[in-house]
């Protein structure tokens, strides 16, 4: 077993021996009256499925919001945020639900599907000149890195290839791939001036300083220890000074840029950016805008998208998928607005989503029988960024947790073959595998309360169209009761990892849709939950394990939710000072510098 195969596996055990029996006295369930539940008051068929859901969950009336939508799986963005958003919050806040909802439920009938934003012609105007932005600055930086490299003799010329994931379509991941041999070719060039005798070091400081700045602006030179900065010449003469008292008035009102573009004042905001921190940030800064107005990945799932209830498309990136603040113990950040949990009760047909509910109620009352199945590859990790490897190893990972850890009977199928004959997985009461791409075999027979996913691309495009064969919809017309896919291509870090997924699921401590929230790692995606998020079939069936130093991660229906509405104008009217101040204080410097010069 190599490195990071045994890592895994030691990870996966210790997690489950420290949430096994050891909640913190605080760990709250989470409760009907944290749910709404959306119905498309244009079809009597969703409406029903949304009181059926109510009356056995005992969720109050008052938390059903019949939403007037089109009867289909797709919406445009414009739609999305007129028929769901707006409506929505606008019934949260005037039933004054807004700081206690915690899930939001949609039902069959609820459209499943985000087409990506359209471009007005200001935002295609934005995303031209940002584009010529990241290519001059590169461009130029490529330059800059040669010129570095020329002042350092014998210095090994750095590899241009760049070893990017697949998942990693963005423009800052090229960015963040290619800084560092810039950087790099930068510290040595430092150093070798550093170690030449005074004379040639005095001849060589010119061109190294103005490099410098060109690379990293005055930021990087007024930081301490660069090396760029000649013993003799005091750093606090009065050109620094200012341009020191700039960075350090301006530094609070960077913060957040990226996140949307640049609306008004962008060739001021380019500007300053490049002479406060050079043809670095200006690239960095560009690169982001790219990608915030690039919306070839920015399609989701409407229940995803729903997860940013809360945020406007202004506060996060639309254009691709954005990392769940969820996501096992993800730091929290005190100004961000809350995230919440989304699961859908949907299927072929009305009466089957009515079904997830009841089978989740039956096994909660008699437990989740059967036998429980992973369904790997016999892949082996090659390392961390191995992501195929590092899945098929948590499929292995999680049959050792369920076996030590529970009375089930489990099946490990370690070969490349599926699990695809008639009668090969009878009575399941868990699977996880892969890997058959939109073609659903026949292989699997569920017992009540059912739970299982299937690794693979756009397994839940449709679960309404008949001559579909895609996982999800034909796992739920064949009985099973919650099943996760994605509606278009995720790629597989976006799948929760069967072992940590399997471990928190078996402690009984969490119900479907947290345990669904703290295994993925994203939002605004093309994910989506299918099956009842109160659901728990382990609670209080949870096999006892010896004391465990470790502790439960915090269940998302404990994260601090607050006031929303109030939270959101905050959060824009912050964001409009901000930039108003950045903006007063940049013309303020240009205004003194064109003084300084007549």
């Amino acid at each position: 077993m190599n490195p990071s195969t045994r890592y895994t596996a030691m990870l996966c055990l210790l997690l489950f021996d420290g949430l096994s029996g050891h909640a913190s006295p605080s760990h709250a369930e989470l409760q009907p009256n944290q749910v709404v539940i959306l119905a498309n008051a244009k079809s009597p068929e969703s409406l029903a499925v949304a009181t059926h859901y109510a009356a056995q969950r005992g969720v109050p009336d008052d938390h059903v919001v019949r939403l007037d939508l089109p009867f289909r799986d797709n919406l445009t963005r414009q739609e999305y945020d007129d028929l769901v958003v707006t409506p929505l919050r606008r019934a949260l806040k005037e039933r004054n639900l807004a700081s206690s909802i915690r899930v939001v439920v949609t039902t069959y009938g609820v459209p499943l599907r985000i087409d990506a934003p359209i471009l007005s012609k200001e935002e295609k105007a934005w995303l031209t000149e940002a584009q010529s932005w990241v290519k001059a600055s590169r461009t130029r930086l490529g330059h800059i890195r040669s010129a570095f490299e020329q002042m350092t003799p014998g210095l090994p010329q750095s590899d241009d290839s760049t070893n990017i994931p697949a998942q990693e379509i963005l423009e800052m991941a090229r960015t963040v791939a290619f800084l560092p041999h810039v950087n790099q070719a930068w510290r040595a060039a430092v150093e070798h001036v550093q170690r030449l005798p005074p004379s040639e070091s005095e001849r060589a400081l010119p061109e190294l300083l103005q490099l410098t700045q060109q690379y990293g602006g005055w930021g990087i030179l007024l930081q301490k220890g660069t090396g760029t900065a000649r013993p003799d010449i005091s750093t606090d003469n009065p050109t620094m000074a200012a341009w020191r008292r700039l960075l350090e008035q301006t530094s609070p009102y960077w913060e957040g840029f990226g996140r949307e573009p640049i609306r008004s004042q962008r060739q001021l905001i380019y500007r300053w950016t490049e002479q406060l921190f050079g043809l670095r940030g200006a690239l960095e800064l560009a690169s982001a805008e790219v990608d915030l107005l690039t919306y070839t990945y920015a399609d989701a799932s409407l229940d995803s998208e729903l997860s940013l209830l809360w945020w406007d498309r202004n506060l996060y990136p639309v254009a691709w998928r954005w990392a769940n603040p969820l996501f096992q113990n993800s730091a929290l950040n005190p100004d961000d607005l809350p995230v919440l949990m989304v699961s859908r009760l949907d299927g072929p047909t009305a009466e089957l989503a009515k079904r997830l509910v009841d089978q989740a109620l039956q096994a909660e009352h008699s437990g989740l029988q059967g036998t429980v199945y992973f369904d790997a590859r016999g892949l082996r990790t090659k390392d961390a960024t191995d992501t195929y490897g590092v899945y098929d190893q948590s499929l292995r990972d999680a049959a050792e947790v369920v076996k030590q850890h529970s009375t089930y009977h489990v099946v490990l199928d370690d070969t490349e073959t599926t699990l695809s004959q008639p009668g090969s997985a009878p009575d399941v009461a868990l699977y996880i595998g892969w890997y058959k791409l939109r073609a659903y075999e026949d292989a699997f027979t569920f017992k009540p309360g059912a739970i299982g996913y299937h690794m693979a691309s756009a397994e839940a495009i449709t679960v309404h169209d008949r001559g579909e064969r895609g996982w999800c919809k034909n796992a739920l017309e064949h009985g099973i009761a919650a099943t996760l896919g994605s509606v278009g291509e995720p790629y597989l870090d976006a799948f929760p990892e069967p072992a940590r997924f399997t471990a928190l699921l078996l402690t009984g401590k969490y119900s479907l849709a947290e345990v669904y929230y703290l295994t993925s790692r994203y939002v605004s995606w093309r994910m989506v939950l299918f099956g009842d998020p109160l659901y728990n079939p382990m609670r209080g069936r949870s096999r006892p394990t010896a004391n465990s130093a470790m502790s439960l991660p915090v269940s998302p229906s404990e994260r601090p939710l607050g006031d929303p509405p109030t939270r959101l104008a905050q959060k824009h009217r912050k964001q409009k000072d901000q930039m108003a101040r950045l903006v007063e204080l940049l013309l303020e410097a240009e205004a003194s510098r064109a003084k300084s010069a007549r």
